[in-house]
């Protein structure tokens, strides 16, 4: 064996025992045979393969999902596209769960665990929350004083409150208009049993309604306004007002996972609001296309709606809430009683 083929031996075993020890960091110098084609192998580090693949691996998506109701703040967010834009290039996905025609769907889906979080009526939500779902309350909206009513036809013979009593009214169960009904028949000193509730969600009640199989209908805008509007209906003089806020409640596992992007969606959702407040012509004509109703019903609708707003809660807002929230669980609404100051998400 001559010079050259020794020398050609030992790289071919060197080379070897390079692929073999390469990944304990030890280095194995090259060879170069005494020809022109000339070859060198660069010793490469097992711990700095390692490094360099896990930097350059991409950082794991996160997802945040939204249930949403029609007409919704998040409904006009989702169209303006701000959610997606501002949150992309933090690498936050957001994915929309909807749309429903209420909270109690909405609730569904953050039990279900298909949804992070949702915004809806108040009592609809105390009333999830009696019923276990595994939620906390982050934020709230201003109360709705002006945009609730109970219609009923046009030729109807219920010209006042009192009226009602031996008359079918249509209610959500659990919900704003379950309360406002009964509050009011409390305040009225009637027995609630005097009155028939008949439980629909609205998009279901409006043709039961429309076709006279019941006397009256406790609902809020845009339905209230689309009644009016397009079947002549009347609303009935209430004794009193009966706000209700509207809460944004998210799923505790989803904000233990994902509390920054989460935190992140609720602080642009506020902007957004703020936002549509000061321009109101812009927000009715999101509101008209995310809706789909006609601009009539759209204009008094807006009449009627409170100012929007994302708002951290305070001490007044519990206080209502937990008002609420006891009353609802001593007229048997809910089985369980609800203490809101639990069931507050945590401030970080």
């Amino acid at each position: 064996m001559n010079k050259y083929q020794n020398s050609h031996l030992l790289c071919t075993l060197k080379a070897v025992v390079w692929l073999l020890v390469a990944q304990s960091g030890l280095i194995v110098s090259g060879c170069s045979p005494t020809n022109s084609a000339n070859s060198s192998v660069k010793p490469v580090s097992g711990h700095q393969g390692s490094s360099t693949a896990q930097s350059s691996a991409p950082e794991k998506q996160t997802v945040v999902r939204i249930g949403y109701i029609k007409g919704s703040l998040s409904a006009i967010v989702k169209e303006r596209g701000t959610l997606e834009r501002e949150l992309a290039p933090k690498n936050i996905k957001v994915e929309w769960v909807g749309t429903f025609p209420s909270f109690a769907p909405v609730l569904e889906t953050i039990n279900a665990k298909s949804s992070d979080l949702g915004a809806g009526g108040d009592i609809a939500g105390l009333s999830a929350l009696s019923g276990g779902i595994n939620a906390c309350i982050i934020a709230y909206r201003p109360a709705n004083r002006n945009s609730e009513g109970i219609v009923v036809h046009a030729d109807s013979p219920i010209r006042k409150f009192d009226d009602l009593i031996g008359k079918k009214v249509i209610v959500n169960r659990g919900g704003i208009s379950e309360h406002l009904l009964l509050k009011l028949l409390e305040k009225e000193n009637i027995p609630k049993d005097k009155v028939s509730r008949v439980y629909m969600k609205p998009d279901e009640a409006l043709p039961a309604w429309v076709s006279h199989h019941v006397d009256a209908w406790a609902v809020w805008d845009p339905w209230v306004a689309s009644a009016e509007i397009k079947y002549n209906a009347r609303q009935i003089p209430l004794p009193a007002k009966v706000p209700h806020y509207s809460l944004y409640m998210v799923d505790r596992d989803a904000l233990k996972e994902k509390s920054e992007a989460i935190r992140g969606v609720i602080a642009i959702l506020a902007k957004e609001g703020e936002w549509l407040n000061k321009h109101p012509q812009e927000n009715q004509k999101l509101y008209q296309k995310v809706s789909g109703l006609p601009p009539e019903v759209v204009k008094r609708t807006f009449e009627r709606q409170p100012v929007d707003g994302v708002l951290p809660l305070e001490p007044k807002v519990i206080a209502d809430l937990q008002s609420a929230a006891d009353w609802i669980y001593k007229q048997g609404i809910v089985q369980k009683r609800v203490e809101v100051r639990d069931a507050l998400c945590p401030s970080s």
